[in-house]
């Protein structure tokens, strides 16, 4: 076997590379620095697309930190907001001081070429990230077990992490999600115009609140298994089918799932004959015209996991630009949403869903339009005597009562026995709770949810399929 030490090129290509340091541009950072400072709509792309492990330099890294934490508060990105939060830091110093930042506000020109040099960082961040695996494969190499297959097998991981794309996927539209559902199954009233808002599509709800209106943070919550992601859909469809622009960001189901939801629902067919590609001869006809139906709606579904607020706030942007005055972001649910990346991290779960909590309802005003967040309830209701979802329920942090303007609870009964008592709902009935209302009045609307096409429909029009 050859020495190592005698291979030509191993150890002149280190010492060039240890001569050249690791690809990176200052220029371009700081381009990209003076764009996200200068121009709202490149701060959100940027953040976006970007990460803090694509800025090279400390100071240019730290800066961007500093842009992410002011937007994620709500806040901006001028150079005397930015010294004052990063002075608040002890950062100021070394993210260059005052001078470096009134420098960057200066370069308008970055807002013409500002996403080239994007591109530039995340191709020295990539080509950074592979000298750094090619290094680590080189030390696993050296130092071999027996096992080689090992080695094999965490060299290609070590490569694939370096290379993988930072790119999140994009949303699908409802024409997409549903002609491919479609073709995979072939191989297996008006409503009160005095309404200020986004109709839901159940009177009694309406009636109510009165429509969700720009800036509210709506939330949802329900214990496991009564059918909040139900509702939710049933209510995209509802707003989406009187003209209303909807934003779906599902972080637990998958665009197919809920692509299958939704056709059961539209359809009145069972959502496991749906999911088995059971379809009877004589159910196809009203499948094709529930997939056009549901594919002219301007619902667009975005099923990223591990998404963060920001990032959310950032694509809605994207998604619903031009349809402010009549749109409708929902997103499922809150406590999968992730903390912000590269952010500070909380000891408290709850701290951090606080934060979440907030973000949301700084989306739902930066945008105008209504947010409907999902929320988890905590088990405390399963043992308390009648099992009544109270406010105090929403899972993990007082804040999203604090900091949303409705709060839906929903309550089923869960079995005979329990649909038998006296303080329990009814079987097949689903009691709405609206436990707060900034802008109304508090009570309860019953809806008849048919489990088989999971749709909630007013109580006097239920019939399953």
């Amino acid at each position: 076997m050859p020495n190592p030490e005698d291979m030509p090129g191993i150890h002149d290509d280190a010492a060039r590379l240890s001569q050249a340091g690791m690809p990176q541009d200052r220029a371009a950072e700081a381009s990209v620095l003076s764009a996200m400072i200068l121009s709202e709509d490149a701060r959100q792309d940027a953040l976006l697309d970007l990460t803090e492990d694509d800025f090279y330099v400390p100071s240019n890294r730290m800066i961007f930190w500093a842009i992410r934490d002011l937007f994620n508060e709500g806040e901006q990105a001028d150079p005397v907001t930015l010294a004052d939060y990063l002075k608040s830091k002890n950062q100021l110093q070394r993210a260059g001081g005052s001078a470096y930042l009134v420098e960057l506000a200066g370069n308008s020109f970055s807002l013409a070429s500002w996403r080239h040099h994007a591109e530039i960082l995340k191709r020295d961040s990539t080509l950074r990230r592979l000298i750094n695996a090619a290094s680590n494969v080189t030390a696993l190499a050296y130092d071999a077990p027996e096992d080689v297959q090992e080695v094999v097998d965490q060299s290609e991981k070590l490569i694939l992490d370096a290379t993988e794309s930072d790119v999140k996927s994009e949303y699908s539209t409802m024409e997409q999600v549903m002609g491919e559902l479609y073709n995979e199954l072939g191989e297996m009233a008006k409503q009160d115009t005095k309404l200020l808002g986004v109709k839901t599509g159940y009177r009694g709800i309406d009636r109510q609140l009165l429509g969700l209106r720009p800036g509210q943070m709506i939330v949802i919550g329900a214990r496991p298994g009564v059918g909040k992601t139900s509702f939710a859909l049933n209510l995209a469809v509802n707003a989406a089918a009187d003209g209303t622009s909807v934003a779906l960001f599902s972080l637990e189901m998958s665009k197919a799932e809920i692509a299958q939801r939704l056709l059961a629902a539209q359809a009145r067919i069972k959502l496991t004959d749906i999911r088995a590609g059971n379809i009877r001869d004589n159910q196809w006809e009203q499948v094709l015209q529930a997939t056009q139906d549901l594919s002219q709606l301007d619902i667009m579904i975005d099923d990223t996991p591990g998404t963060t607020i920001t990032e959310i706030r950032a694509k809605a942007r994207r998604m619903l630009h031009g349809k402010e005055g009549n749109a409708l972001v929902i997103i499922d649910y809150l406590q999968l949403v992730s903390p912000p990346s590269g952010g500070r991290r909380s000891d408290s779960r709850a701290t951090e869903v606080s934060e979440m909590s907030r973000g949301i309802k700084i989306m739902a005003k930066d945008l105008h339009v209504p947010v409907v967040a999902l929320s988890q309830l905590s088990r405390q209701v399963e043992s308390r005597t009648g099992k009544t979802p109270q406010l105090s329920d929403l899972r993990e942090s007082g804040a999203i009562e604090q900091d949303a303007d409705i709060v839906i609870l929903l309550d089923r009964s869960m079995t005979e026995e329990e649909a038998a008592r006296n303080d329990r709902p009814d079987k097949n009935i689903t009691n709405f709770i609206i436990a707060k209302n900034r802008s109304g009045p508090l009570g309860v609307v019953p809806l008849t949810f048919l489990g088989g096409s999971t749709k909630f429909v007013e109580v006097d029009q239920h019939h399953e399929p």
